[in-house]
């Protein structure tokens, strides 16, 4: 959960570069100076803070013009620098840490300079890691500095655009999602120090810790050696992998290591309120993100952790190893599905609490949240990985692992942001379901199984193309109407609406945080054509622009003018506007209004007659130029005289009376 804690400090990081772009200029410099530079750049994270430099141009707190050029700058210095050590130190770089403990390094930067020539500068430009070598073995075999100064500076240009551009449109969308929830912006920062971090820590495991564990272990090997106690005899094996015990061992801990989280779980919510205000903390802010657009999308994705998709899957799979009699994979697989259907009815006995979307968040009675279905996928899902491993080539395994983690963390997080389950329901189930399917990869590993390779790819390609989409077809609309976004209704009488009612109702359009946009300016009961004709017939134009084309539009520069460009795509309460007016501002041709009208979800009743209750909010936009007679669309913000000059127009349309203050009131 985002604390005000936290959007302070990144507000205040913001504003520090916005206040500073100097700084800014600095930092991408030495960063793409230090990835091209030979040993540094193995260790630094470019591509990651250019794309985020490009998100600020995006959200127009950086200029793109300084920014792009201090990066081709800092490409060129670094490479240069590179070319000079090489060209400098020629064959002793290679007595050099870390090239003196790793030859191989320096070894493929040969062979890929051989093999492409002067165009390796260039092509390398986009490989991390081997582009802070190849520049030094051009030095090292002889290219003239000239030719490589061309191609280098070529390289740095095409470069710094494909990591920043790409950056400004995305950019452009946290601009426009920060208009409808200002902590989205906070939230995807801090993802982005994350991935930064992550990437960080897995080169340095990769360069640094794995190897010196590796040496660590054949130190630890040769001191065994002499030792003739079983147990070191043993440590030897496991150590030396010998028969594959050293993965049996790693299989056998990662299997503990999962279980003692599920156990934790289970533990923190029997015994620690935290866990449980926790669920309900990260559930609020899930549902305050609830869009319609992504809604269809979770439901569609939470669909393929389902019954319907993961019985067939588990059947065909027992039945292609039946099919070979070996019996102690069908035996062991048929283990594991039977533990993971009774996972749900073990936790029942344990807690008692009903789903997010359901009642208050509680131990105290009610029914337990259906979370089987996290770990039946994650335990199904999980299996077939472990076979399709088997089939596939070595070097395509690791891609298969991770596209089975990103299914089953899909699978996740749409069930957290559907409010089917508590976010902590769904950890317990998934790491019961991961250590069920480490435990199988531990009992069957160096059983010598036979895996059908054919049939395996006739299981995929039937789940592929015939389960998956029939329980889509099928399936989708009940998915649709159970995990659609609750939107209350409220009743309320005409006379009391009129009387006073219409205080209660929001005085401005409530972003997706709570916090207030633009003020009300119209209460109306009448139908939706009863206001569209006569704003229409004042001057106002309707736009019949999608809400994906006003999200796009509100993305991507243009060089029309602002007639026919869509609106801005906001909402209100988490709804789209059910109509958007548009009308020019008086001696701005780059400025318009637009005067959108909301469904408030309540509903006036007179008698047996019920309408629903509209209201209408107006904001500024404007076209704000960029570049070359590009131009983005941006908010422009209205004062209190604008705002009741439209307020007064609107009324006169509508031939109702104008308070002077508050919302005008526009009966049927």
């Amino acid at each position: 959960m985002l604390t005000p804690e936290m959007t302070q400090l990144f507000n205040a990081i913001i504003g520090l570069l916005s206040a500073h772009p100097s700084l800014a200029l600095f930092i991408v410099f030495v960063v793409a100076m230090g990835e091209a530079l030979l040993i540094v750049g193995l260790f630094v994270p470019s591509t990651t803070v250019l794309v985020g430099a490009g998100t600020l141009i995006g959200v127009g707190e950086l200029p793109f013009w300084p920014i792009f050029l201090a990066t081709v700058a800092g490409c060129v210095a670094g490479d240069a620098l590179s070319y000079w050590v090489g060209w400098r130190y020629n064959e002793r770089i290679r007595q050099v840490w870390p090239f003196s403990k790793y030859p191989l390094v320096l070894t493929q930067g040969e062979a890929f300079f051989h093999r492409y020539g002067a165009m390796s500068i260039f092509i390398v430009r986009f490989i991390p890691g081997a582009k802070a070598v190849v520049p030094a073995i051009a030095a090292m075999a002889g290219m003239p500095a000239f030719k490589f100064t061309l191609i280098n500076i070529a390289s740095a240009f095409v470069w710094s655009g494909v990591h920043i551009l790409p950056a400004i449109a995305l950019g452009r969308g946290i601009r426009v999602a920060h208009l409808a929830d200002p902590r989205l912006m906070v939230l995807l920062a801090l993802v982005a120090v994350v991935l930064v971090l992550a990437w960080f820590a897995t080169r340095l495991a990769y360069f640094i810790v794995l190897p010196r564990l590796d040496r660590g272990r054949h130190v630890l090997v040769a001191r065994l050696a002499s030792n003739p106690a079983q147990w070191a005899r043993l440590s030897v094996r496991v150590l030396e992998n010998r028969d594959g015990l050293f993965v049996t061992f790693v299989l056998g801990l990662l299997a503990l290591l999962a279980l003692r989280v599920f156990v934790y779980v289970i533990a923190a919510l029997l015994l620690a309120p935290g866990l449980l205000r926790s669920d309900q903390a990260i559930s609020a802010f899930a549902q305050n993100l609830r869009d319609e657009t992504v809604t269809h999308w979770m439901s569609a994705i939470t669909m393929l952790g389902d019954g319907r998709v993961l019985v067939p899957i588990l059947v065909m799979l027992i039945g292609l190893f039946a099919a070979r009699r070996q019996w102690g994979v069908v035996g062991i697989v048929i283990a594991a599905a039977i533990a993971s259907a009774g996972f749900e009815p073990m936790l029942t006995a344990l807690l008692f609490r009903l789903p997010p979307g359901h009642g208050p968040l509680d131990t105290s009675g009610g029914q337990m949240t259906a979370i089987g279905n996290v770990a039946h996928a994650t335990v199904v899902y999980g299996l077939l990985s472990l076979f399709l491993a088997r089939a596939v080539p070595r070097s395509y395994r690791v891609a298969v692992y991770l596209a089975t983690v990103l299914l089953i963390a899909l699978i996740a997080v749409s069930r957290i942001y559907l409010l089917a389950h508590w976010p902590s329901d769904v950890l317990a189930g998934v790491t019961f379901g991961a250590a069920l399917v480490l435990i199988t990869a531990f009992l069957l590993h160096g059983r010598g199984v036979q895996v059908p390779r054919r049939g395996l790819a006739a299981l995929v390609a039937i789940t592929a193309l015939g389960v998956i989409p029939t329980h889509l077809i099928l399936g989708y609309p009940r998915a649709q109407q159970a995990y659609a976004i609750a939107t209350p209704v409220v009743e309320l009488a005409r006379a009391d609406w009129l009387a006073g009612g219409w205080h209660d109702q929001a005085p401005a359009r409530i972003l997706l945080d709570g916090d207030y946009g633009e003020p009300m300016i119209l209460q109306s009961d009448r139908p939706l054509s009863d206001l569209v004709q006569p704003l229409v017939k004042a001057g106002w134009t309707l736009s019949t622009a999608s809400q994906l084309d006003s999200l796009l539009g509100a993305i991507l520069p243009t060089t029309e003018g602002l007639a026919p460009h869509s609106p801005w795509p906001l909402t209100h309460v988490g709804r789209t506007p059910v109509a958007t007016l548009l009308q020019p501002v008086p001696g701005a041709p780059a400025s318009r209004y637009a005067l959108r009208l909301w469904d408030s979800g309540v509903v006036i009743t007179d008698g047996t007659k019920r309408h629903p209750l509209l209201l209408a909010s107006v904001a500024g936009e404007k076209l704000d130029p960029v570049t070359l007679g590009w131009s983005l669309l941006e908010p422009l913000d209205l004062d209190d005289a604008q705002t009741a000059a439209i307020r007064a127009a609107v009324a006169q349309a509508l031939d109702v009376p104008d308070p002077g203050q508050g919302p005008l009131l526009a009966p049927r």
